[in-house]
């Protein structure tokens, strides 16, 4: 059975009106205005002016009973009332004589009765139009380069290296539901009717309107969302009876759920100061560790980078590199510790005697 959605009907009656040519000005304009209010009702208008153009012109009469069917199936279609039965007509003389469709008062129902099978018609197409915008999705890839890109809602987001974002054709007309696989750092628009949800390796991140960054790559045990502004919630997809699994950050916390049980969510506070810095092009070091430099270097490079002995993750550095290559970055990095630095088959090792 074919059901019209309430929130997506159409005006059925203002539709005839203007096939058959009767809407006054201000019925055009209403109709006008639910037409533009969303770009895909369009196809509506052009699919039924030209089922209109191609079923030709209504015959001028129709039997009292067509009419009668006709109306009771519109108005049942359309959710309209039916209109107030007309006195009962002198019985026909032998011949079959036929009445008038409907009085020249409403002379628009006849569009009415035809644009009843478009009902039909365009319940059908829509749901078939419906389905394959549903079943098709938008995907953005970054390869070696980061890339940023404008969700139709107006949303930003920044896609990490070796990332990718997927979100559904029809995205902002239902709901605001994006795909993650590996990192990226959003900054939703505000839309209290139609919340924001990031789904990465079964968790959701679920927001109004914030800024924070997703991190989800397959090959690493956890997910973990870090909060700039705004608050979000965040969760495993899949819950655990009875057992809280989800947690509310705010600004300066992250959220961290292992691949691995527990998979509940575990609210930390944002010890790297260099969490964004894919997405902002620039490293700092505050009398960091060597130690977390290495790990930072080796996360944002992509290149693995390691210390010859455990006693050089005591040492500290300062300093900042914007859009730097990491031989570059090293380079510093060696001579303010005290250190040499050594490629290696798949990344690179600090050596030396260090700050000791």
């Amino acid at each position: 059975m074919l059901h019209l959605s309430s929130d997506t009907e159409a005006p059925w009656e203002l539709l005839a009106k203007h096939l058959a040519g009767e809407a006054s000005a201000s019925e055009q304009q209403e109709l006008h205005q639910w037409l533009v209010a969303q770009p895909d009702r369009l196809r509506l208008l052009t699919d039924a002016t030209r089922a209109w153009e191609r079923g030709g012109s209504l015959p001028d009469e129709f039997t009292e009973a067509d009419v009668d069917q006709a109306w009771q199936r519109f108005s049942a279609a359309t959710g309209l009332a039916a209109p107030v039965a007309p006195p009962a007509a002198a019985p026909a003389p032998t011949g079959g004589k036929v009445v008038p469709m409907w009085s020249s008062a409403q002379p628009w129902l006849r569009a009415a009765a035809a644009i009843l099978l478009l009902v039909g018609v365009w319940a059908v197409a829509r749901n078939f139009y419906s389905e394959r915008l549903t079943s098709q999705n938008i995907t953005v890839a970054a390869g070696a380069e980061r890339r940023q890109i404008t969700l139709p809602d107006g949303s930003n987001v920044w896609v990490n290296r070796n990332s990718t974002l997927s979100y559904a054709a029809d995205f902002n007309q239902a709901e605001r539901v994006v795909q993650l696989q590996g990192e990226a750092f959003f900054e939703v628009k505000k839309d209290h009717d139609r919340p924001f949800a990031v789904v990465a390796n079964d968790t959701r991140t679920r927001v109004l309107g914030t800024s924070f960054n997703v991190r989800a790559y397959a090959s690493e045990d956890s997910v973990e969302v870090a909060v700039v502004t705004g608050r979000v919630a965040f969760s495993p997809t899949r819950h655990r009876l009875g057992i809280p699994d989800s947690v509310v950050l705010t600004p300066g916390l992250r959220g961290v759920i292992r691949q691995l049980t527990p998979t509940a969510a575990v609210q930390k506070p944002i010890t790297d100061p260099n969490f964004r810095a894919w997405q902002q092009q620039e490293l700092v070091f505050d009398n960091q560790t060597l130690g977390q430099v290495a790990q930072t270097l080796s996360r944002y490079y992509g290149t693995p980078v390691a210390l010859s002995t455990p006693g050089l993750a005591q040492c500290r550095f300062t300093g900042t590199f914007h859009q730097a290559k990491l031989p570059q970055v090293l380079h510093v990095v060696s001579l303010s510790t005290n250190l040499s630095v050594r490629q290696t088959a798949d990344g690179y090792t600090l050596d030396g005697p260090g700050c000791q």
